[in-house]
């Protein structure tokens, strides 16, 4: 099963790899093609939108073009001023740079405009070309750098992210499963290690974030385009992830707080029967055997057999196996936890 994953995703890395060349050929091939004189700057605007998942590009490009486009008008603007009013060049570059730089820390889509007036304001007469003209020949070439991304885009819609996202959120499972019995080793963890491990899962946790927000993107527009009801939702998925992450750290308390003179194998028991729930949903997520009710009564037994009837086990593993239900189940809306239901229970922060 791991020989798999790993599979998909070195294929994926490679899919990248060749939209990126893709890109580079079709950028400049489209610029050549309109005799443009400068290609360059639509490979560069091709590569910077073009993401590894279709979502995160369009999400991008949508974003490049705006701030491109008020870049590039403002940056014509100044261009317009500095030769038909002889403005001073480098006043004119600063002070529209300069506004477009603070708008942009306001309103993020903004984020592009800056560097895109700095070309166009950079720009300085060629032979055959005026600097004005050179100017709007640099905004042209960039959005045939956007374009190039969209479309690159929009034909690798069949690399379906959303298995993509399943790996990984496979993956953040199995990591936490790893924690749980560090967790519940002996000698305790240290705690510098163990913070250091929690940050990289937290780490973890965003990168699913991001990637859950281009697999919910890009099953909307197949929706769109096949005319059906998009199916899934990874964005509340990487949440319930992130709850996950909170639920078993739960367990964690039980190792903080045991006696010295308690036999070290309950804990183990307990951690086992944690970790097996969680590697249990991460098999599903990877194609294996469905984590269905009996497979979680058999996790629940477990768990509360080895807690030898702690009271402080049942909301903490009722939580934990509403959240595992919820990742391997798809279902439209997440299970509704019990109100009285305490969140916490010693959960890692």
């Amino acid at each position: 099963m791991q020989a798999s994953v790993h599979s998909a995703r070195h294929a994926a890395n490679w899919t990248h790899a060749a939209q990126l060349g893709a890109a580079v050929g079709l950028a400049w091939g489209a610029s050549a093609l309109l005799h443009l004189p400068e290609g360059f700057w639509a490979v560069m605007s091709a590569l910077i939108v073009l993401r590894p998942t279709a979502g995160a590009t369009l999400g991008a490009g949508w974003d490049r073009i705006r701030g491109t486009l008020a870049g590039t008008l403002l940056g014509l603007a100044g261009v317009a001023l500095r030769h038909v009013h002889g403005l001073d060049n480098s006043a004119t570059t600063l002070l529209i740079v300069g506004l477009l730089a603070a708008a942009s820390a306001l309103v993020p889509w903004l984020r592009s405009a800056p560097l895109t007036a700095l070309i166009v304001l950079g720009s300085s007469g060629m032979a055959q070309h005026p600097a004005l003209q050179v100017a709007a020949l640099r905004a042209v070439e960039m959005g045939i750098g956007v374009a190039v991304g969209l479309l690159l885009s929009f034909a690798s819609l069949w690399q379906a992210t959303a298995r993509r996202f399943d790996l990984a959120c496979a993956q953040v499972l199995r990591q936490i499963a790893d924690q749980v019995r560090r967790d519940f080793a002996a000698p305790p963890q240290d705690a510098k290690e163990r913070e250091g491990r929690m940050d990289s899962l937290r780490t973890e946790l965003r990168a699913l974030a991001v990637l859950a927000v281009g697999a919910q993107r890009e099953a909307r527009i197949a929706a769109r385009l096949r005319r059906r009801p998009a199916q899934g939702e990874p964005v509340r998925m990487a949440r319930i992830a992130t709850r996950t992450l909170h639920d078993a750290g739960a367990f964690a308390r039980h190792a903080a707080l045991r006696r010295e003179d308690e036999p070290h194998g309950d804990c183990a028991a307990l951690a086992a029967g944690v970790a097996g729930a969680l590697e249990a949903a991460a098999a599903q997520l990877e194609g294996g055997p469905p984590f269905d009710e009996s497979a979680r009564r058999i996790h629940r037994r477990t768990i509360v057999s080895s807690a030898h009837g702690a009271t402080w086990v049942q909301p903490s593993m009722r939580l934990l196996m509403q959240d595992l239900a919820a990742l391997t189940k798809r279902a439209d809306t997440a299970p509704l936890r019990h109100k009285s239901a305490p969140r916490g229970c010693g959960a890692a922060r």
